[in-house]
């Protein structure tokens, strides 16, 4: 086995996955790190509170009030995050994709970049279905993950003599 081709594989996946992702990030921002999740504007019942007091009717219906504003703009925040991280994973995927393709069909790349460039793009497209999985479970999710199979299963019929020669040399 060809140790030092296994590092550069090694290497190029290793850079890879974790590229994607940022990239992902940095071409979709929104909804990411703290904005990740919902955060109330108010807290309703500090909005409410009675000194420790027995609320009264007419604060209770508040707090009741309030907690279905919080709700109502929680779902609508929650909704529009699932359309969004819906096409971060689309793209993640898409230009996983375009990298099969490249790996697949552009010649004169070195054996160790072109399964660098293959390992990631699989590890990556399979990374961002765990993590995207919510969003990921539609008929595109499936269509591109689809596309996916397909071309892994062409490029390793493809290459499987090159995969076979490394252990010979």
């Amino acid at each position: 086995m060809n140790w030092t081709k296994l590092l550069y594989v090694l290497v190029i996946t290793l850079l890879y996955v974790p590229m994607v992702f940022l990239g992902a990030n940095v071409f979709f921002p929104k909804y990411t790190g703290s904005n990740s999740y919902y955060q109330p504007t108010s807290d309703c019942y500090l909005k409410y509170q009675n000194g420790g007091k027995e609320l009264t009717p007419e604060q209770q219906a508040g707090i009741e009030q309030c907690n279905a504003e919080q709700r109502a703009a929680q779902t609508a925040f929650e909704d529009a995050r699932a359309v969004y991280n819906g096409w971060k994973y689309t793209g993640i995927v898409a230009f996983n994709l375009v990298v099969l393709l490249v790996a697949l069909f552009v010649t004169g790349l070195m054996d160790a970049v072109m399964m660098g460039l293959f390992f990631g793009a699989v590890v990556t497209a399979f990374g961002a279905t765990v993590t995207y999985w919510d969003y990921a479970r539609t008929p595109i999710g499936f269509i591109l993950m689809l596309a996916a199979f397909v071309l892994v299963i062409i490029f390793v019929n493809q290459r499987a003599k090159m995969l076979h020669d490394w252990k010979k040399k």
